[in-house]
């Protein structure tokens, strides 16, 4: 306890306070520990900085660089100086000033003679001389001299973070950043012994600061000496008469610098102080070695370092456990040197090298290398980096090297895109400072706004920022009116994924009208026609009664007969009447921009060489649209009839009412023979209409009256008939396996219906007269008659097999039945 009495008695007397506050002001100040008995612990530690004295701004003097600094603000403590974040006095840049308050100081022991006695004044004042002539992205960068008042020592260095013990023992620090800081104090230290010929003497985890864009520098430079030969540093003991903190942390030395009669020691003793500090960070702050400022504790540890390695293999991992072994040998020739280190397979990581380079994107003076590198290199790696990286490194670098750098904008818009994607939401209103400055270069940019155009659906997805949208809506109108045919490209692919955000108002007073301006860009042109239709395809789900007619005389545009246009307009048909079809009310607006060119295209040669698939889709809308017509005509006259029937109301309800009612609530009858049929059934559906004719769904029909339920009709034909690949089209194959076409099933259809009506005719005649029941039994008879065999009657005797009755006939039989009750019921 004698070295911890002498390095306490220069300090400043406690202020007067109870017992409990003194012996933690006393513990604090010492730099004890408290065990978990809550008795004091003796055990002496480097003694720090106490975090109860006063700020220097609560003092009576004047601030520390209050000239050149303002609004300072204690951020921490590190080693020997407390930290302020500060603003600079010109540019009001944001910086760090670092004091040491006078009562803290420690002196050597008088003892020693005047010859060697010196104070903590003397190491603050040699540090930062010696940090002042280094210059180098790995050091710490000092921006003012140290300036010494009455009560401080104060100086100025870039904006400091923290320290490198309260980030390590942070479990959120992704490995990648572990590597990536390592390998900055490797740079750092290979600076030091091939450039500026330094030995840096007492690296340990206070001579490493992380400053605001947590970039790991070297600090500290109390004890670094200069060469005097190639390899050569100067070397002086360690000894317990001095007070810890006047010497190098003991637990970072190398062995040779404690050898007996040792005067020199070479760069290795900094790559084995490097090696303690490298298993110190992997091991979370846990000290390789520590002997508590005991030689004897040290030389017994160090002898066993193989097995203090074997304790934390798990965190280093077997290649850097295995270069360890070699930094860390007894034997200095083994020892590898600070440049060598850095290219072990443990740091072999293409991520981990694309972040360095990132780092020092700055010094890239070639612009074409440059944006190569962000673009390519970058973006390759940017998917493999976790999120904590993206914010923690590459966006502060982007905001550090790139924020006033327009001629870079493009070059990181796949990073910053994919970072936007695939970020989490708590995370995106940082990314909204870039977004904006990306919108802001499109009107200068046009590469940029290309890429802008066709990934916009990420800004109205991930993005709340009316800025941005509104910039979006202003860079498509913009775009499709623009003169560059690369331009009008993006924004037309662009437009299916952003449809479903586009206000309605934008949709139908600026696009549709621009898009209408589109026939020189869209001439004779099928990929761009391809384009406009699958953007109109997007936009017409967005379309209403009244703005499906602009709609129409965009897809007019699109005027290639080229099948795959062709189909691509029956697909919008199909898309149409799936979602609304009674938006389809003008008949004559429709038949004109979407039936005629659908039926000139199924005459187009050029369909031939397209599958079937192709020609019975595009079939398909011909018929969807064909039944919506005969819909809507229907409707027309149903509303001229409403008109006249009021004049009609006192007429016989049977005789002069025709009764019209939806064939989907008649009985259900089953004829084979029938054409192809959309739905999976190859059996033709036919109904009982009011008028008692046969009614076939897929056919022709011949009266209003007859019709079957739209609605139904349509859900049947586009829930099957939709399918590109409509196996159903194809009806039972003959021996040939010929396809059999749709026109002989609706000719066979139609020859069905005649000979059921006449039928139906002659038996409602009859029906009139209601005392010629003999006359119907004839008729029926008759009927019966026609059924038969012509052989039958060449040989009456012969006995017949009984008749088969078919659905045909049994459907007559039901007629005549019910034609029948219904007389005698007004007979009687």
């Amino acid at each position: 306890m004698a070295s911890s009495s002498s390095s306490t008695s220069f300090m400043a007397p406690p202020p007067k306070m109870n017992k409990t506050s003194s012996m933690n002001s006393l513990r604090k100040t010492l730099g004890l520990k408290k065990p978990n008995n809550g008795e004091l612990s003796m055990v002496p530690s480097r003694p720090m900085v106490s975090p109860t004295l006063s700020s220097p701004l609560g003092g009576s003097g004047a601030a520390p660089l209050e000239k050149d600094y303002h609004s300072l603000e204690y951020r921490l403590t590190h080693g020997h100086w407390r930290i302020f974040n500060s603003k600079s006095v010109f540019g009001n840049k944001d910086a760090s000033v670092l004091v040491f308050d006078k009562k803290s100081n420690v002196k050597a022991p008088p003892k020693l003679g005047k010859s060697k006695t010196y104070s903590m004044f003397d190491l603050i004042k040699y540090e930062t001389q010696q940090l002042m002539g280094l210059i180098h992205p790995r050091i710490l960068h000092m921006e003012h001299n140290l300036e010494e008042t009455k009560d401080y020592f104060s100086f100025a260095t870039e904006q400091i973070f923290g320290n490198l013990e309260s980030i390590v023992s942070d479990d959120s620090l992704d490995r990648l950043e572990i590597k990536l800081g390592v390998l900055q104090i490797i740079d750092g230290m290979s600076y030091l012994h091939n450039s500026a010929k330094m030995l840096h003497g007492n690296l340990t985890p206070d001579a490493i600061y992380v400053t605001a864009t947590k970039t790991w520098k070297i600090g500290g430079f109390s004890f670094a000496v200069n060469a005097k030969e190639p390899n050569c540093y100067p070397c002086y003991p360690w000894t317990k008469k001095l007070p810890p903190c006047l010497q190098p942390d003991l637990d970072f030395l190398a062995p040779e610098n404690l050898t007996q009669g040792q005067t020199t020691v070479t760069s290795a003793a900094d790559v084995f102080s490097l090696g303690v500090l490298i298993c110190w960070i992997y091991a979370g702050g846990k000290r390789l070695i520590d002997a508590k400022n005991n030689l004897e504790t040290y030389h017994i540890i160090v002898g066993q370092l193989d097995a203090a390695l074997q304790c934390i293999s798990n965190e280093l991992g077997p290649n850097l456990k295995d270069s360890m072994a070699k930094v860390l040998s007894l034997d200095v020739e083994q020892r590898p040197t600070v440049q060598l280190l850095s290219l072990i397979k443990h740091f072999d990581d293409p991520c981990l090298s694309a972040l360095r380079q990132l780092d020092d994107i700055a010094q890239v003076f070639d612009p074409s290398q440059k944006s190569h590198f962000l673009s390519q290199t970058l973006n390759a790696a940017i998917p493999h980096i976790s999120e904590t990286v993206w914010f923690n490194r590459v966006l502060p670098r982007f905001n550090e090297q790139l924020l006033e750098l327009p001629e870079m904008y493009y070059s990181i818009t796949k990073p910053l895109f994919h970072i936007l994607e695939h970020c989490e939401s708590h995370n995106i209103h940082k990314m909204k400072p870039w977004i904006r400055k990306l919108m802001e270069a499109t009107t200068h940019n046009k590469l940029l706004r290309a890429f802008i155009l066709e990934n916009m659906s990420a800004l109205f997805r991930r993005l709340s920022d009316e800025f941005v949208e509104d910039k979006c809506l202003d860079v498509i109108i913009l775009s499709l009116k623009s003169e560059d045919t690369s331009l009008q490209s993006s924004a037309v692919r662009g437009l299916p994924h952003v449809a479903e955000y586009l206000p309605i108002s934008f949709i139908t007073k600026k696009l549709l009208p621009t898009i209408m301006t589109l026939p020189p860009f869209l001439h004779e042109n099928v990929p761009r026609q391809l384009d406009l239709l699958a953007a109109l395809s997007a936009l017409s789900d967005r379309c209403d009664v009244a703005n499906i007619p602009q709609l129409f005389i965009c897809i007019s545009l699109c005027n290639s007969h080229h099948p795959v246009v062709v189909h691509a307009k029956s697909r919008i048909v199909q898309r149409l009447v799936m979602r609304d079809p009674n938006r389809l009310k003008d008949a004559q607006l429709f038949c004109i921009h979407l039936l005629n060119p659908l039926v000139t295209g199924l005459a187009c040669k050029d369909l031939a060489t397209f599958t079937c698939a192709h020609f019975d889709d595009i079939l398909s809308s011909v018929r969807i649209l064909l039944d919506v017509l005969e819909q809507r005509r229907y409707e027309m006259e149903d509303r001229v009839e409403h008109k006249q029937s009021n004049h009609h109301l006192g007429l016989n309800r049977l005789g002069n009412r025709r009764v019209s009612m939806s064939s989907t609530n008649l009985p259900r009858v089953m004829i084979s023979a029938a054409r192809p049929s959309f739905s999976s059934d190859s059996r033709k559906m036919s109904f009982l209409s009011a008028d008692g004719r046969l009614e076939d769904r897929g056919s022709r029909r011949e009266s209003r009256d007859s019709r079957g339920s739209l609605e139904s009709d349509m859900s049947i034909r586009i829930g099957n008939g939709s399918d590109i690949s409509d196996d159903s089209c194809f009806s039972s194959h003959s021996a040939k396996g010929r396809r059999q076409s749709w026109l002989d099933g609706y000719g066979h259809s139609v020859s069905l219906e005649q000979n059921t009506n006449g039928f139906l005719e002659t038996t409602s005649r009859n029906l009139g007269d209601r005392n010629s029941m003999k006359q119907r039994n004839a008729r029926a008879s008759e009927r019966r008659a026609r059924t038969r065999s012509p052989n039958a009657e060449l040989d009456p005797h012969r006995e017949q097999p009984p008749a088969r009755p078919n659905s045909f006939t049994n459907l007559g039989h039901n007629i005549v039945l019910t034609y029948r009750n219904l007389l005698y019921k007004d007979h009687t």
